[in-house]
């Protein structure tokens, strides 16, 4: 079993840089020779570009230690539009602070997964711009 608190914390750090994840979740395919794959999608990631792809990297070393780490065969973004992440937003609903879904051989993105842990499935809230409160100048 793979320590989910160091990406569960990973999750929260880059989050509170970039922006809510609507998927942040574990999954190990069945012919993954036991490493796991991390598949996240977010609106500020944009799917097969790399710069995206090499700044989340990026954030998840500096936000979790070197073991868990290489427990992932791979970083996997997701584009927000998928129909599979449309699916497991709608029947695996999870969000941060819940515990998190763990389901047993299923088949998502078209893999045959040994095993899934999700850590948030939930449609990210597009934050608000701050308010300017505009002061009257005195008469």
């Amino acid at each position: 079993m793979i320590a989910i608190d160091p990406f569960r914390k990973a999750m929260r750090q880059i989050a509170s840089q970039k922006g809510d994840f609507a998927l942040f979740a574990l999954f190990r395919r069945a012919n993954g020779l036991g490493r796991w794959d991390l598949v996240v999608s977010a609106p500020w990631l944009e799917r097969g570009k790399y710069k995206a792809l090499a700044e989340l990297v990026d954030l998840l070393s500096k936000s979790i230690s070197r073991n868990p780490f290489v427990e992932l065969a791979r970083v996997e973004t997701v584009p927000i539009r998928n129909p599979t992440l449309k699916s497991i937003l709608a029947d695996f609903p999870v969000d941060d602070g819940e515990p998190p879904r763990h389901l047993q051989r299923n088949d998502l993105f078209d893999l045959e997964m040994e095993e899934a842990i999700i850590l948030r499935a939930k449609r990210p809230v597009p934050k608000k711009p701050a308010r300017r409160v505009l002061q009257r100048a005195s008469a």
